[in-house]
């Protein structure tokens, strides 16, 4: 009888211990996940390892492509967070002033720290389209920062150097417009954007002070790599 014992007992463990392992996969049914890679547009050239110098001494360059988690949701909505293959773009000043870095979904980057959280998690910096107007902020008790195109396919000089295929936006508070005024008189910020190149000038006034625009920066120098 206690041989018999014994051997159950030695016969127990081993079908406890085997039952305690877990389930061996084959690597040749073995799952990864993948991410879209967005790449970059024609306009807003952000390959890893370009760059562009503006007079001002401020830079952009692209330091690779990474990993960029956010909600695709508006605020207000249950979250919805999606994954994505960006370009990472160093800023040092040119756009979300003071943050270091943004990522590049076509023609839109993300949203700075310092953005009310109403904000979309990318805000637009054009259009191709002549006349159309992009989300640039959310809109809050009448005001909302939005863009607009106003001319595609133009030609502008700068320090010697001509760009064809140029587009050109402002920006402007829609609370102004509301009262009458149009985007063109309400504009405080004009971008340049060059066909394969990208952003080459930007200039600025202040609404209700200024009716003129004046040079903030203009490009210098580049490198698009591809």
């Amino acid at each position: 009888m206690r041989n018999r014992n014994l051997i159950f007992s030695i016969v127990l463990i081993i079908v406890l211990i085997a039952c305690g392992k877990a389930p061996i996969t084959p690597a040749n049914n073995s799952s990864q996940v993948t991410y879209d890679t967005i790449f970059p547009l024609k306009y807003f050239p952000a390959y890893p390892g370009s760059y562009w110098i503006y007079d001002n001494g401020d830079t952009l360059k692209v330091e690779g492509f990474e990993k960029y988690i956010f909600n695709s949701e508006s605020f207000d909505a249950v979250p919805k967070y999606d994954t994505l293959i960006l370009p990472k773009l160093v800023l040092n000043g040119i756009y979300n002033f003071p943050d270091t870095f943004a990522f590049v979904k076509g023609y839109a980057i993300s949203k700075s720290k310092n953005s009310d959280y109403r904000d979309p998690a990318f805000k637009d910096i054009l259009s191709t389209t002549q006349g159309s107007e992009f989300t640039i902020g959310a809109a809050f008790q009448g005001h909302k920062l939005t863009g607009k195109t106003i001319k595609v396919d133009t030609t502008i000089s700068i320090d010697g150097v001509s760009y064809d295929s140029v587009i050109v936006t402002i920006q402007f508070d829609y609370a102004c417009t509301s009262m009458g005024d149009s985007p063109e008189n309400c504009a405080t910020i004009k971008e340049y954007y060059a066909k394969n190149v990208g952003l080459i000038k930007r200039e600025k006034k202040a609404y209700a002070i200024d009716t003129v625009f004046i040079k903030d920066f203009e490009l210098i120098d580049f490198e698009i790599v591809r």
